[in-house]
């Protein structure tokens, strides 16, 4: 069925009541096959939801849509957040759509390409040291109970992007899941990349909501995988000591949603996969050569898990996997700065060789 891309409105009946939403053209993601790595992994078909074209490059758009269209409702005088990139930017872009100020405190290890789209938008910011990657969970935590008594202390609304803080807004999350149900409601599994939970939940609430199959995985790097870890029994709690992941946006010690999100893969029969950094790295590139699809590296965790339970044979041949694809390659790019090296600088009078040359290295 076609619709019309009215972001979150249409699932209005869904989700706590705004009145009237605040929306860039958030939602309405598609749903893109990807044959060849079905083929590759031998599953029966392979999809992936791609939030990396909600229009500030993230899922955060959902949340940042159902915050700010609640902080009007509710008659606030601005909007505070924390944010390892993308929440910061899905905020401001929604708070200055709705002419609602606001502050990020956001994590000072985020890659540039995270830093500099908070730049245009009227806002507050400070970089934050000590959270992110080799951040401790008395750290992270500190900094979500600043935010929290800033939020109250100024009447702002408290927009991080996680249940335990703002559970009305991470409903716009469930739509993910909504849209999912019309598109593939035979999904057998959906590979959620995880951090601190929100995501994870918000998902596993939508599968069971609209009565889908589909079991939901956790999907974490091992250096810092507290939710994967709990749920396949070898912690007592969702939390560990310190991160040592370098993939941004994965890296909460003390995911604040950790429980729910357990509590709520368990409900689904799901699991979690922890996987190396490197892994998930080789996955980024994978998505980007065999399939296009360019990812950032947090993203391609879902890829890394699945291929991971192939090989355990948790998923084979009649199953129908999707992928959760949560921001787009753009967000980080650091990692392909050395590659720059092969984009040289050539007269006018070289380029047909260079290309003649490029022709014969096809054969």
């Amino acid at each position: 069925m076609v619709r019309n891309a009215l972001g979150l409105s249409r699932f209005a009946d869904d989700l706590p009541e705004v009145g009237e939403f605040v929306s860039l053209g958030e939602g309405d993601t598609p749903l893109v096959p990807l044959d060849k790595l079905a083929r590759r992994l031998g599953v029966a078909s392979l999809t992936a939801k791609l939030e990396t074209v909600n229009p500030t490059g993230s899922y955060k758009d959902r949340v940042a849509a159902m915050s700010i269209s609640l902080a009007k409702r509710r008659g606030q005088r601005g909007w505070v957040t924390t944010s390892s990139g993308n929440a910061g930017a899905a905020m401001a872009a929604y708070g200055a759509r709705a002419g609602l100020p606001g502050f990020v405190c956001l994590v000072a290890s985020a890659p540039k390409e995270k830093r500099l789209p908070l730049l245009p938008y009227p806002i507050g910011v400070a970089a934050v040291e000590g959270v992110g990657n080799r951040a401790s969970g008395k750290s992270e935590t500190g900094l979500f109970g600043h935010v929290r008594a800033a939020a109250l202390r100024h009447d702002l609304y408290l927009a991080t992007t996680a249940h335990a803080f703002n559970p009305d807004g991470m409903r716009g999350i469930d739509t993910l899941s909504y849209e999912l149900a019309e598109q593939h409601p035979d999904a057998t599994h959906v590979y959620v990349p995880t951090g601190g939970g929100g995501l994870l939940a918000a998902v596993s609430r939508g599968v069971l909501h609209r009565g889908m199959r589909a079991r939901t995985i956790a999907c974490q790097p091992t250096g810092c995988d507290p939710i994967a870890r709990f749920l396949a029994g070898q912690l007592s709690e969702p939390a560990i000591d310190t991160c040592t992941s370098g993939i941004s946006a994965l890296q909460l010690p003390h995911p604040p949603d950790g429980l729910l999100a357990a509590e709520l893969v368990r409900k689904c029969d799901g699991w979690g996969v922890s996987v190396p950094d490197e892994e998930i790295l080789v996955a980024q590139r994978v998505l980007s050569e065999v399939e296009g699809v360019f990812v950032e590296p947090a993203a391609a965790a879902g890829l890394a898990a699945l291929t991971a339970d192939v090989h355990a044979g948790r998923v084979g041949g009649e199953d129908e996997p999707v992928l959760v694809l949560t921001g787009a390659g753009w967000k980080d790019l650091n990692r392909f700065a050395p590659d720059l090296a092969r984009i040289s600088p050539l007269g006018l009078d070289e380029v047909p060789a260079a290309i003649d040359a490029w022709h014969g290295g096809l054969d």
